[in-house]
């Protein structure tokens, strides 16, 4: 992934319907039983805002249909988090962007998956934003200092892989969680070289 440039062409599609089925019925310990097309599609930039902390979401796995039970994965490694610019907003005025500081990253150029699986109800993020800098240069605060909880209304929680394979032979894909609505698409991404997708939930 590189800077944004002015260039704002969508990422090319790669095929990830294996990885999704595999995914969805690993994370759920069900059979997946339909296919969603979402008319959206991947964003061109997006502002890595800073880190993810936990990510918590409510599931029917091992339960029958409609039993929900929260889960909250604590980060084990760093996972970085990528925002749609001007998605935070701040809690008590919604109608007012938060100065987010991070760098804007061009996914013109990043093999992202055609399909990924649907994982669950999506709760909550916790964040640690960046809170100096610059966005070519941002820095952490200490202790909590920029440590956020971020909802979404209606949100769900979704994982595939970046198809790195794809391009290059000497890498392998990258699995990715996804924050997003029906109607407005990808909201929050999240990377991380250790995360992955159990299933024992979120790990990694």
């Amino acid at each position: 992934m590189s800077p944004a440039a002015p260039n704002r062409r969508r990422p090319r599609l790669y095929d990830a319907e294996s990885i999704a089925r595999n995914y969805r019925e690993t994370f759920t310990d069900k059979p997946v039983s339909s296919a969603t097309e979402f008319s959206w599609a991947w964003p061109s930039v997006l502002q890595h805002v800073g880190d993810s902390l936990a990510v918590a979401y409510e599931s029917d796995k091992w339960k029958k249909a409609g039993d929900y039970i929260l889960y909250k994965h604590l980060a084990e490694s760093r996972n970085r988090a990528l925002c749609v610019p001007g998605f935070l907003r701040d809690f008590d005025e919604p109608s007012r962007k938060w100065k987010a500081i991070g760098p804007h990253v061009s996914f013109a150029e990043v093999p992202m998956p055609k399909h990924f699986a649907v994982l669950a109800r999506f709760e909550e993020l916790n964040l640690k934003l960046h809170t100096r800098g610059t966005d070519m240069s941002p820095r952490f605060g200490r202790g909590d200092d920029g440590v956020v909880k971020v909802t979404v209304r209606h949100g769900m929680l979704g994982g595939s892989k970046i198809r790195w394979s794809e391009k290059y032979d000497d890498m392998a894909d990258q699995p990715l969680l996804v924050v997003y609505t029906a109607s407005d698409g990808p909201l929050v991404v999240i990377v991380g070289e250790e995360l992955e997708i159990e299933a024992d939930g979120i790990v990694g």
